[in-house]
């Protein structure tokens, strides 16, 4: 009876050993990226290594399930797993020593590969074959579901999108890193027992393989050979190639929110569950017809992507972000779900996975490493767009053949060279605006403005979108790689770009206003300072920065004999803030990207720097890994102002990040923090750490005013006594800030960017 139990519930079993495993495998990730980002500067580029080094990894586990699977026979297969998973508890519970993560600028690449190798390596390696192993092992019983084992992956996958869910919800909001390193480890060895257990029942109920022919009857299970034919490399590369396109899409999607929005694992697991998810469904014995509706909505949300994105129209952020997570869902769930369709007989089905696991590696790497080297903007993720709309027609099944005539050849040449003048002219000239028709906005209660640039770019999106119509979807593939290129080399001709420049933090841009008044500097979308261009301005400070603004108010309170001489300044932007320096000042930069230490100090960009009266110094790294070198209680003022794009690295905002500033300021000094955000609101963070400290706080949320040069922004100062703030502390514009229910202090150990989130 017990045995007959057994047998029955061998689907739940390697369902529940491969849920908790894909979910310890993906708690891993998030948790090791956050303990790593204080070593590296809290850039989103950190976590599109991590990944790289996750689908190598996988790719490597894929390999060793491949090889062992088919070079090595079963019983000593099982020894060598089980002495491997029993191998990897020698690095748990999972540290990271902090001197592993110093480096002196440049790029960290390299460190922080042979940091997680060392760290993570092997229980992430053994963690990632079993999804592969455990499938062949499942597929040598004798249950019945055994020749379809690849509804085991759903399984695998919904542990990885609800772990990667639950990271921000439940799990960082109430453990601290040390706490959610031990529990992983209790994880690991439940991963190891249950691993020990299906070893046990695939020997246990493995058939015997009874040739055709030699015996009374058939095996209950086809544990042998079927003869199935061998797989050729179109098959292969194909599997390769669709693979490909949602992992490097996926990093796209990524860098677009993280850089956007803010550098914290939350918004890498968005993109990265959406990826599961779309394997969750296509593996899970859904209808074709599920498939078939994701091939005809992909062209619609493309369609609508590039429409909302480049458009110009003024449209809530959270909207754009929501075209683009859609997009990215649906191009992985075209392509995943091709990928499903085609997959070969369970004989091929760890070779099957390695070639997933390829492409996946490969969208990693062109995204991690290739593009950063290769473009100076991130035009992966266009390109990438393009490629997935040429995939189109895998289920359509279009042959080229059809270019032999001349009807086809016209028309493949005739597309883009249609959409291509259309929308440059268009997008560049404004050559479809100018129609009257002001009743029309009036009926519909538009704003010409809007009006126009929908109809701009509106008409070469919907031609675009029509040649779905002409039941040849690789001819859509050409017009939106036409119409996309078009769009982002006009963008650029909008714009008096002076130079640009990509590092391993990021896109540079230094433009020149529209109207020549101004020199910016861009990090992504966000503007992290500018200088005037006339002779007679130029030395004074703006943007954030302004004279009349809180930068510009707090070194007037502290002048004369409560002058600051001696100052840190954590992001060099522009430099901007050496205007306030002058004779017998010091003032120390900390940069972690030496491509803005050669824009700021170049004078053919901006002459701060090289005006600047004071002795100033560019210190590059980390600014909590190269401040902890400065004497202590040195300088009298800290201004913390390092941005990477709209926000700045959670790391340096912990308990742990104060108390080192202020070991490093004089007894009267002050930490002046920059906490502009478009979606998070970190007064309430900072307001806990002054509480707790027994700090003296103030805020002030400044507006903008574009005919001085002076853009909106927020500053807190921070000081250890009342009469350390000067006459700010009775200023109306310097408010106290309260500490909010919810928040509590954040630390090197724990965070909870949900609770200052602006929903």
């Amino acid at each position: 009876m017990f045995d007959r139990i057994l047998f029955a519930s061998l689907p739940a079993l390697f369902s529940l050993t491969l849920f908790l495993s894909a979910g310890l495998l993906f708690i891993v990730e998030p948790m090791i990226a956050k303990l790593i980002l204080p070593l590296f500067g809290g850039t989103p580029a950190v976590w599109n290594t991590c990944m790289m080094f996750f689908q190598v990894m996988l790719l490597a586990g894929y390999g060793y399930a491949h090889v062992s699977g088919t070079k090595v026979g079963l019983n000593r297969q099982i020894v060598l797993h089980l002495a491997i998973l029993v191998a990897a508890c020698l690095v748990i519970p999972i540290t990271i020593p902090r001197q592993w993560g110093l480096f002196a600028g440049g790029s960290p690449v390299g460190a922080i590969l042979l940091l997680l190798l060392g760290s993570v390596g092997l229980p992430f390696l053994v963690l990632s074959s079993t999804a592969p192993l455990l499938q062949q092992w499942f597929a040598r019983t004798g249950h019945p579901s055994a020749n379809d084992p690849y509804f085991l992956y759903s399984a695998s996958n919904l542990g990885s999108m609800l772990a990667l869910i639950s990271y921000p919800t439940w799990i960082e909001p109430h453990f601290r890193l040390a706490g959610q390193s031990r529990s992983w480890a209790v994880g690991y060895l439940i991963v190891l027992a249950l691993s020990l257990l299906c070893a046990g029942v695939t020997r246990k109920y493995m058939p015997g393989c009874i040739p055709r022919g030699k015996g009374p009857e058939e095996p209950p299970a086809a544990s042998c050979v079927t003869g199935d034919t061998r797989l050729t490399y179109g098959e292969r590369g194909r599997w390769v190639l669709l693979a490909f396109v949602p992992s490097s899409l996926m990093l796209g999607v990524t860098t677009f929110l993280s850089t956007d929005i803010a550098a914290i694992p939350l918004f890498w697991i968005i993109p990265l569950s959406l990826y599961l998810l779309s394997f969750i469904i296509v593996f899970a014995r859904v209808p074709i017809s599920v498939h078939k509706a994701s091939m005809l909505l992909m062209p619609i949300s493309l369609a609508a992507l590039i429409f909302v994105n480049y458009s110009d129209i003024d449209i809530p952020k959270w909207i754009v972000f929501l075209f683009h997570l859609v997009n990215f869902f649906l191009y992985c769930m075209v392509c995943h779900g091709e990928i499903a369709r085609t997959r070969p007989a369970k004989e091929h089905l760890t070779e099957f996975y390695l070639w997933l696991s390829v492409g996946g590696m490969l969208g990693g790497i062109f995204n991690s490493l290739i593009a950063p080297v290769t473009f100076n903007t991130v035009l992966e993720y266009p390109l990438i767009l393009i490629i997935g709309a040429i995939l189109l027609p895998a289920g359509g099944r279009e042959r080229l053949y059809g270019l032999r005539n001349w009807k086809s050849l016209l028309l493949y040449f005739g597309v883009p060279l249609l959409l291509v003048p259309l929308t440059y002219l268009s997008t560049t000239n404004g050559y479809l605006r100018g129609v009257s028709l002001s009743w029309l906005t009036d009926l519909l209660h538009i704003a010409p403005k809007t009006f126009d640039l929908f109809i701009t770019y509106g008409i070469p999106v919907l031609l675009c979108y029509g040649l779905v119509f002409l039941k040849r979807p690789f001819l859509f593939g050409i017009g939106i790689a036409a119409l996309l290129l078009t769009v982002v080399v006009s963008k650029d001709f909008k714009r008096d770009i002076v130079h640009r420049e990509r590092s391993f933090f990021g896109v540079l841009t230094v433009t020149r206003d529209y109207n020549g008044a101004f020199m910016n500097l861009s990090h992504g979308t966000t503007l992290h300072g500018k200088q005037w261009l006339n002779e007679y301005n130029r030395h004074e400070p703006v943007s954030y920065y302004h004279r009349k603004g809180p930068v510009g108010q707090v070194f007037s309170a502290f002048k004369g004999k409560k002058r600051k001489n001696r100052i840190a300044v954590t992001g060099l932007g522009t430099g901007s803030i050496a205007a306030y320096a002058g004779r017998g000042q010091e003032i120390d930069f900390y940069e972690i990207d030496p491509a803005v230490k050669k824009i700021s100090t170049d004078p053919a960009y901006f002459t701060f720097l090289s005006d600047c009266r004071a002795e100033w110094e560019v210190i590059l790294g980390d600014a909590r890994l190269t401040m902890e070198k400065a004497p202590p209680h040195y300088y009298d003022i800290i201004i913390l102002d390092a941005f990477s794009s709209d926000s700045i690295p959670v790391h340096l905002l912990t308990k742990e990040a104060v108390d080192l500033y202020f070991s490093k300021l004089t007894r009267e000094g002050v930490l002046l923090i920059h906490i502009t955000n478009r979606y998070v609101d970190l007064a309430p963070v900072l307001a806990k750490l002054a509480e707790e400290n027994g700090f003296a706080a103030r805020l002030c949320d400044d507006g903008e005013d574009y005919e001085i040069g002076k853009d909106g922004s927020t500053w807190v100062l921070l000081a250890k006594t009342e009469s350390n703030l000067g006459k700010l502390s009775r200023k109306s514009d310097w408010t106290k800030i309260e500490t909010q229910k919810g928040v509590p202090v954040w630390t090197d150990d724990f965070s909870n960017l949900l609770s200052v989130f602006k929903w």
